[in-house]
């Protein structure tokens, strides 16, 4: 069963690592997608400077649910839409991808991330806690690893 949230900016946060959904650095599209442990070693829930640019925060994620069916999940720094390709696991895309929200029958109150093509949820490799742990697909859908906690946050003008 599939509960969407409200359409928004969110920081996404895993359950069982309590690291979040970020990019790896400024990686262009494909970019890997990875989790961070909020320290500022990667490109984490801080305003980071640009040559060219304002600040972005590239942690913060827009979700907005699509016309057909699911939702997309957006860098609210890059714009880059969270997607899923078999060569090269879970990266950045130009292109709208489509998710569905479900709810985690182990951690109250989390959402697995499922991909509507595969029927497989993101998860961090390993359960691992380190900075800049990449964020895989697992077909496993029930676990805590699969859990994810979207943190509504208020987008900062100017910084994008």
């Amino acid at each position: 069963m599939s509960f969407p949230i409200p359409t928004g900016s969110y920081v996404v946060m895993n359950a069982m690592t309590h690291t979040y959904l970020n990019l790896l650095t400024f990686n262009p599209v494909p970019g890997a997608i990875v989790c961070s442990v909020g320290n500022r070693l990667g490109n984490d829930i801080v305003r980071l400077p640009h040559t060219h640019r304002k600040p972005s925060l590239i942690s913060q994620w827009n979700v907005a649910t699509t016309e057909s069916t699911g939702l997309t999940i957006q860098s609210f720094g890059t714009g880059a839409f969270v997607s899923y390709e078999d060569y090269a696991g879970v990266v950045t895309s130009d292109s709208i991808y489509s998710w569905t929200l479900e709810q985690n029958n182990a951690v109250p109150y989390a959402w697995n991330i499922v991909d509507n093509s595969t029927g497989a949820a993101l998860a961090v490799e390993g359960n691992s806690t380190a900075n800049g742990a990449p964020v895989i697909i697992a077909v496993e859908t029930s676990g805590a690893s699969q859990a994810w906690f979207f943190i509504a946050k208020v987008p900062i003008p100017g910084t994008n």
